[in-house]
């Protein structure tokens, strides 16, 4: 077989830039492990999943304050089994929708191993495919790490790949990580009736220089306020089985019990096995795919994106590096990589959305900086919604006004910062989007109101 480009993984990244090279004319083949697999982690085992479900943890937070708007509710029941049938049905009717519109495009997906064994040959174990291309894109995602002897055994220790397997809600989990992907099931397992034990090594949860610690320091208030119990500094120093789950000694000398152990502490990139050492494919001390900012690597006509390349595993990231690296295979050059316009979002008892810089990353970068912050506290839409908890933070330069960062706690936070992406991606400035028009009464009336913070000065926050 021959082809222009093969895709190796079709996950977020290789589905996105299996699309746009459609789009852009090149002759595409995908290779992805199984049928089951094609949509990659964030399908199958991450965002997609764990998304629905925390829709549903916000239903129930809505559900209790039903009464303000004059709703009398009479209680509820959690049947898990309706949650885990519809959940799935979710994640199956989209990887399907996927395989379906691949084929209507003549869009071929060989399942196997791929392998690399030239610059211009990939091998697909099982089928004993051979295929010739002119261009490879390696996608093949993440998988979870185990920690010490936390070892993963989907009955006492799950990881966030085995959690889907769970048969019923948790009476009491201990989740350790408090970084994304723990709050998040903290906040899932707690508004499903569990007793949640969250610990996180370092000294705040959200231990990520792009998260500023206002935001961290939010989010924890909120997690504590519906009874997650947050341990900071703390780790597991030993564990063993019980007969209602396990028990585990604490670094700080408490002990606890659970039903199991969630470990939440991160990914390692599948970048083994796949034949990158043979081609000289340029990795990193970590086991990273080192691109440059059109996300090719050492190799000249072999590009690499998502979780494979750096420690930045997020869904939208494997597209944008996966777009950029098929445009430049058609000979464009004026796409390239910017993480600093990349956006994170958390979802957890409140949305935590941030993009660029910190305040302190700015400063550590030397700019002059000023801040705009404007509350939902206040804001009308906010507070019909019933939802008036949070903040949007923009990060500014003092001497010209670029929009350096945005950060954003509370409702639809992952939706609004979008505005504030493409702001940044056209280097706008505060005085832009202070007098840029938001419908009244709107959640986005908070950008402008932060902007003008800055461009016209404080009157609503207390200058730094």
């Amino acid at each position: 077989m021959e082809a222009d480009l093969v895709i190796i993984g079709a996950g977020s990244g290789g589905y996105e830039a299996a699309i746009y090279a459609y789009r852009r004319g090149l002759r595409t083949v995908l290779v992805e492990l199984s049928p089951e697999t094609v949509g990659g982690n964030c399908l199958n085992k991450g965002c997609i999943p764990s998304k629905y479900m925390r829709y549903g943890a916000h239903l129930i937070d809505r559900f209790g304050i039903m009464e303000r708007y004059g709703i009398i509710p009479k209680g509820f029941d959690i049947d898990y089994e309706k949650l885990a049938k519809h959940r799935n049905e979710v994640v199956t009717t989209i990887r399907e929708n996927f395989k379906k519109f691949a084929k209507q495009i003549n869009l071929p997906i060989i399942y196997g191993r791929g392998v690399i064994k030239d610059p211009n040959t990939v091998f697909v174990e099982g089928p004993e495919e051979r295929i010739r291309t002119r261009f490879i894109l390696i996608a093949t995602g993440s998988r979870p790490v185990a920690l010490g002897d936390l070892v993963p055994d989907g009955r006492y220790i799950f990881n966030t790949d085995q959690i889907w397997d769970i048969k019923e809600i948790p009476n009491k989990v201990l989740i350790v990580g408090g970084g994304a992907v723990g709050v998040e099931f903290a906040y899932i397992f707690r508004k499903y009736g569990a007793d949640v034990t969250l610990l996180e090594i370092q000294r705040r949860i959200l231990p990520s220089d792009d998260i500023p610690e206002d935001s961290a320091r939010y989010l924890g208030r909120k997690l504590r306020q519906i009874g997650v119990d947050i341990r900071t500094r703390t780790t597991i120093k030993s564990w063993k089985k019980d007969p209602s789950g396990v028990r585990a000694i604490l670094s700080d000398g408490t002990e606890v019990t659970a039903d199991f152990i969630l470990l939440a502490v991160g990914r390692r990139p599948n970048t083994e096995g796949i034949g990158l050492e043979e081609v000289g494919v340029e990795k990193d001390t970590r086991g990273f795919i080192v691109v440059d900012e059109f996300s090719r690597t050492s190799v000249r006509n072999i590009y690499a994106c998502g979780d494979v390349t750096s420690p930045l595993m997020l869904a939208h990231k494997a597209m944008y590096e996966g777009k950029i690296a098929v445009s430049h295979m058609i000979g464009e050059e004026d796409w390239r990589r910017d993480n600093r316009i990349v956006p994170k979002i958390i979802y957890s008892a409140l949305e935590v959305a941030s993009v660029g810089l910190t305040e302190d990353q700015a400063e550590d970068e030397g700019y002059d900086v000023r801040v705009g912050v404007s509350s939902f506290v206040t804001n009308p839409k906010a507070m019909d919604d019933g939802e008036n908890e949070g903040f949007v933070r923009i990060v500014a330069d003092d001497e010209t006004g670029e929009i350096l960062g945005c950060h954003i706690v509370g409702p639809h936070a992952g939706e609004l910062i979008h505005q504030v992406v493409h702001m940044m991606r056209k280097r706008m400035d505060v005085e832009f989007a202070s007098k840029t028009l938001y419908s009244h009464p709107s959640l986005s009336e908070a950008i402008g109101q932060s902007a003008s913070e800055i461009h016209y000065g404080p009157i609503t926050w207390i200058k730094r």
